[in-house]
């Protein structure tokens, strides 16, 4: 199938693969689809992304609109296409997984996507989806894997700033434990400390840290896995277990609410998000909103 437009959008100044796994794609489609168009399109400050994303969808009858990057890369382009696929507009996205972790990618990728884009076979994936209030206006933000509030969100920027294997990953998150305080969440109406809450689209966070059993990306549910504050050596432990084994998710549905009770801190993908306090906060899951190449 030729698209209207296929456009590679990268980061020139990451530290990984970026430009170099976007300008290989590039080659790759060319030789076998050489009546394509296609654009490489570089990204000049944090955000560009999704606002590039969401341009190219409005130009273009049926975009293909590739990321190049790792998980916080392609949380824009996702963001972008579905602002405007919110519109009317109808975007497809595809991932490179030229990042660290690449918990998308490494969870659902099965085959190789040129002979995807051929075939015309791409994913019909969920997204998660958080509303929430910030001075008077709500705000919108999706996710293609997780949601994450207390350690998981400090941890996981400390995990795609470096190249991972099982055991420096969870040697990072426990270095971490050290720097953060737990946070204050209200939850079923009751104000506690909470040293992780996960809403997780993929079992997997990161490459090594299982935080939920086996899930699906298009089964409409998401996996919520909630660690209440505990002893710094209990946390380890736990963490350790996520590393090594798996963890167990405390509940799989399509919506979760929650309070802030202080300013707080939550990562949606890559993406950080700050809240303010008594701050009401809606996640849910919409069914198989989006088609990609993963």
């Amino acid at each position: 199938m030729d698209y209207s437009s296929i456009a590679i959008i990268y980061n020139p100044n990451s530290t990984g693969s970026s430009k170099t796994m976007a300008e290989d794609f590039k080659k790759g489609i060319e030789d076998r689809m050489p009546t394509q168009k296609i654009k490489l399109m570089p990204t000049k400050y944090a955000g560009h992304g999704e606002k590039l994303a969401y341009k190219i969808a409005k130009r273009s009858k049926n975009p293909l609109i590739f990321s190049s990057s790792g998980d916080g890369g392609y949380n824009e382009v996702v963001n972008g296409a579905m602002k405007a696929q919110n519109k009317g507009y109808a975007p497809t996205t595809g991932l490179l997984p030229a990042g660290n972790a690449n918990d998308h990618y490494h969870n659902i990728h099965t085959d190789e996507i040129i002979d995807l884009i051929i075939t015309n076979k791409p994913k019909r994936i969920d997204l998660l989806h958080i509303s929430y209030t910030d001075n008077k206006k709500t705000k919108h933000r999706y996710a293609h894997s997780y949601i994450g509030f207390g350690i998981s969100s400090m941890a996981s920027q400390e995990l795609n700033k470096t190249k991972l294997n099982r055991f420096n990953e969870a040697w990072l998150v426990i270095r971490t434990l050290f720097t953060i305080n737990p946070v204050t969440l209200k939850i079923d109406q009751e104000a506690k400390k909470y040293d992780s809450v996960i809403i997780s689209n993929v079992d997997r966070m990161s490459k090594y840290l299982t935080v939920s059993h086996p899930s699906d990306v298009n089964d409409g549910l998401f996996e919520v896995t909630i660690s209440r504050h505990e002893h710094k050596l209990k946390l380890i432990a736990l963490i350790l277990r996520a590393s090594l084994i798996k963890l167990k998710e405390d509940k799989r549905t399509d919506t979760f609410s929650l309070d802030t009770v202080e300013k707080t801190v939550a990562q949606t993908d890559g993406e950080v998000l700050n809240i303010d306090a008594n701050t009401h906060v809606d996640i849910t899951i919409e069914k198989q909103i989006l088609n990609c190449f993963v």
